[in-house]
């Protein structure tokens, strides 16, 4: 009998354990976890390129028909104003071939008055007729074409062009679509740089960014640029995108194309607002692909997804521009395992 008694007692007992170890396993385990107090990045998150002053454009210019030079600009470096002559070939071959597609127009259209009188009267038939117009309108093509190879003669400047490069000497004789000038449009001038693929995709909106540049002939002399446009297809080797921001008062700044330029590209909101930073490791994805960090609670001990905007990444540290407030403390790592309202443990406490 006491046996019995006994062997009641070991098997509620063992019972009794087992139902411990199922409320253990139900309770949530607590997840020790190692906390990040955000705090204000001290140095405005600022990206630094070289750059090179340009022309807004570059032309080669050339004649469309050949002869013999003889005017050219008087110097390399002149700014000649839009319309003005560039350089001009000798014309005589071509006011003669006017002059005499000129005569030749004169002839067949009095002839061709004269067969319209006698087609009036049926004096002649009208295929006569067909053939004298029909030579009456080449005449009139051949005499507007000798026209326009004379106006080819001359070159005039397509905009207020600086001459940087003769590349024929006047008085030599040019073939057809010979370079014989490099002119610059200076009207605007721009500073290019190769950005890298990080930053093209917020190149879009310029006004998130602020764009300083100096000369290397004259270090500590800042001037601003403004966005103007970039390149969409990427260098095959460098992988990096040319973006190009204008001067905005090219006066002041004593640019000159070929030039080289410092140029620093700042966010616009770190410079208002200052930047949090924080670890590139705290970052986390939402389900629609944007950015999350988990922030911790201290009355409850628990974590809470929050969303932010981020800047561009510096190493193991990235700028937060929106969601954080400095003194809150954010998971460091790991937040691919957590939950909204997952209980943690700082990892200090379990020291």
């Amino acid at each position: 009998m006491k046996r019995a008694v006994l062997l009641l007692a070991l098997v509620a007992m063992a019972l009794a354990g087992c139902d411990g170890e199922r409320a253990a396993e139900d309770e949530p385990s607590v997840r020790v976890v190692k906390l990040f107090e955000v705090g204000e990045h001290s140095l405005v998150p600022s990206r630094r390129f070289v750059g090179r002053v340009e022309a807004v454009r570059t032309v080669d210019m050339s004649f469309r028909v050949g002869g013999q030079l003889v005017e050219m600009p008087p110097r390399q470096g002149e700014l000649i104003p839009q319309g003005e002559t560039v350089a001009r070939l000798d014309p005589t071959d071509y006011e003669l071939a006017v002059r005499r597609a000129e005569a030749e127009y004169q002839l067949a259209r009095r002839e061709m008055e004269r067969t319209r009188q006698l087609i009036d009267t049926n004096s002649i038939s009208q295929s006569a007729f067909d053939e004298v117009r029909t030579q009456y309108e080449l005449a009139e093509v051949q005499r507007d074409s000798a026209r326009q190879e004379l106006s080819y003669t001359t070159i005039d400047a397509p905009f207020d062009a600086l001459v940087t490069r003769r590349l024929a000497e006047n008085h030599s004789n040019v073939q057809p679509n010979t370079a014989i000038v490099r002119v610059q449009d200076v009207t605007e001038l721009r500073v290019r740089i190769n950005v890298p693929e990080t930053l093209i995709r917020h190149v879009t909106d310029p006004e998130r960014f602020e764009v300083e540049a100096e000369l290397l002939s004259q270090p500590g002399q800042g001037f601003p640029l403004e966005y103007r446009e970039h390149v969409t297809e990427p260098d095959e080797v460098a992988q990096t995108y040319e973006v190009d921001f204008a001067i905005v008062d090219p006066a002041a700044v004593g640019a000159m194309p070929g030039m080289t330029a410092s140029v620093v590209v700042s966010l616009v909101d770190a410079v208002t607002h200052g930047a949090l930073s924080i670890p590139v490791a705290a970052l986390d994805k939402d389900s629609e692909g944007g950015f999350r960090v988990w922030v911790y609670r201290s009355d409850d001990q628990r974590v809470e997804p929050r969303s932010v905007i981020v800047g561009e990444i510096h190493g193991e540290t990235v700028p937060v521009l929106a969601g954080l407030q400095p003194g809150e403390n954010i998971v460091a790592a790991g937040g691919h395992l957590l939950h909204e309202d997952a209980r943690v443990r700082a990892m200090e406490e379990t020291l």
